[in-house]
């Protein structure tokens, strides 16, 4: 899982009240439910010494927000100046949580968060098409703009003339095809996408992944479709599409590490220490977390989320000013240089020391 997304809670010193809570609506007392649901894990972050100040701004964020009709779960990190994190989740978690500490909860807050898949998504016909970039803005590109006299029609006669005149219909479709490629590549590397998706006929849609750059079709799966707009059941087939790049990015990360681990070159480490240690030398690429096995120790932690350590005598000047749990501050400080987060599954072919373990970007000495 990506972590840019928890990175700017690194610019707030805290402490933090983290709330994940079940937001389904999909009954006659669905309000009154999430009302009670809110106000027991208020009391729970009452009870924990949460100020009067942040209970506030949790107030006015979870009764003041339109929530989504049918299942969905919501993750809300906050101080006392604000809502920091407001995230609705399509699966609600099996239990509430609420937490006060000097560091947010961010093992729940990943538990709870679904992987995001940045996505492009493109309807193309012989006349151009119709293009959702990953920031949802819809833009058109037709046969108007790129050919205006360009004929997008074929003759279907059998004469020689009509023969040079469906010539001139294929070659408009081409440069329609050419013009649509080049703006879903710019939006592609512009939004970074990890996934495209194209619907259309299977001719338009060859024509397009012919004109992409290579490293947009990598990432195309494509829908049958007929029309250049966007259908309206593309979210689905999207989340589908998704799913394969979640799990393939789990594949590869499981691999990774297996594969790593059983080599001598040290980019894979496994247990407390010698993962605190990597991430002190900013050296982890992604970081394993097994939910069910990470220890409860608590970690010393400075102003800088890598200045991290399990005792004082560790870290120099600059050092540590406050603790939390080892998998919060160790998530936190992964965040703080890029780093991915997977969390283990029981069916992952991992073996880790503690229920941590990372792939690193370079070796540490020991």
């Amino acid at each position: 899982m990506r972590t840019d997304w928890i990175r700017p809670l690194n610019d707030r010193d805290g402490p933090f009240a983290t709330v994940v809570m079940d937001a389904t609506h999909d009954t006659a007392d669905a309000t009154e439910q999430y009302r009670l649901r809110w106000r027991d894990l208020r009391e729970r972050l009452a009870d924990s010494g949460a100020d009067d100040a942040t209970l506030a701004v949790l107030d006015r964020a979870v009764t003041g927000a339109d929530v989504p009709d049918g299942t969905a779960g919501r993750v809300l990190v906050a101080d006392t100046e604000a809502v920091l994190l407001d995230r609705f989740t399509e699966v609600p978690p099996e239990r509430g949580s609420a937490r006060w500490g000097s560091v947010p909860d961010l093992l729940a807050v990943v538990r709870a968060g679904v992987d995001e898949v940045r996505t492009v998504v493109a309807a193309v016909d012989n006349t151009g098409g119709e293009i959702r970039g990953v920031d949802g803005v819809v833009e058109t590109v037709d046969s108007a703009e790129v050919d205006p006299g360009g004929p997008v029609h074929k003759a279907h006669m059998p004469d020689p003339v009509a023969g040079n005149a469906d010539a001139r219909v294929e070659e408009t479709w081409r440069r329609n095809a050419r013009a649509v490629a080049e703006r879903v590549d710019a939006l592609v590397r512009a939004g970074h996408a990890d996934l495209l998706v194209v619907a259309g006929d299977a001719p338009a849609r060859a024509r397009l992944r012919d004109e992409l750059a290579p490293a947009s079709a990598e990432i195309m799966a494509e829908i049958e479709h007929t029309g250049g707009a966007v259908p309206d059941q593309v979210d689905d087939t999207v989340r589908a599409a998704a799913d394969e790049v979640r799990e393939r990015r789990r594949a590869e990360t499981v691999e990774s590490f297996a594969t790593a681990s059983g080599r001598t070159d040290g980019l894979a480490v496994t247990g407390l220490s010698p993962v605190v240690d990597a991430v002190r030398a900013r050296a982890v690429e992604t970081l394993l977390v097994d939910p069910a096995a990470v220890p409860g120790t608590e970690l010393l932690v400075g102003d800088d989320p890598t200045t991290v350590a399990e005792r004082s005598a560790d870290v120099l000047a600059g050092g540590p000013t406050r603790s939390g749990p080892a998998a919060d501050v160790l998530v936190r400080a992964v965040a703080a240089t890029d780093g991915a987060v997977l969390l283990v599954r029981p069916g992952d072919d991992v073996t880790l020391t503690d229920g941590l373990g990372a792939v690193l970007r370079f070796p540490v000495a020991a």
